[in-house]
């Protein structure tokens, strides 16, 4: 009895001194106005980055962050059946960013991939193929907002 109550005692104590921090906790403390200066690629994904990025920009900040990036976005033939009809895909999004902060300069690449079944009906497939477009780039955008709360 007095072991389990002396277990309890020490567990309880190094419990109250860790100092755990999740890791998206700093993703709300971005303390800086993001501009973006110059895009090109892929106009979807880059206006779903533009919006996410803007979101989290701090519009009334002195510290200024300018971004330049470049999406690339690319439907692969992932497999064929026995006929040779195309049956698997794979969504491939490279994404290379410049972020500039006062006299220094970083280059960061995002390489996001997804592979899907083709489906029969054009139409349906489309709409999926910007679902996951629209999921990529929310992914892109969460990396790049981490990436800037690490700078800091």
């Amino acid at each position: 009895m007095l072991k389990k109550i002396f277990l309890i005692i020490i567990s309880l104590n190094l419990l109250s001194h860790c100092d755990y921090k999740p890791v998206y906790s700093n993703q709300t403390k971005l303390n800086y106005k993001i501009i973006i200066n110059d895009y090109s690629g892929d106009k979807y994904i880059n206006n779903i980055l533009i919006s996410n990025l803007k979101r989290n920009s701090k519009n009334h900040e002195n510290k200024i962050i300018n971004i330049n990036f470049d999406t690339k976005y690319a439907k692969n033939i992932l497999a064929r059946n026995s006929a040779g009809t195309i049956t698997d895909y794979q969504s491939n999004v490279t994404t290379t960013f410049v972020i500039k902060r006062n006299q220094t300069s970083e280059n960061f690449i995002v390489n996001e991939k997804f592979n899907f079944k083709k489906m029969t009906d054009k139409y349906e497939e489309k709409n999926y193929e910007r679902n996951i477009k629209k999921n990529i780039a929310n992914i892109i955008s969460q990396k790049i907002i981490l990436r800037l709360a690490i700078i800091e």
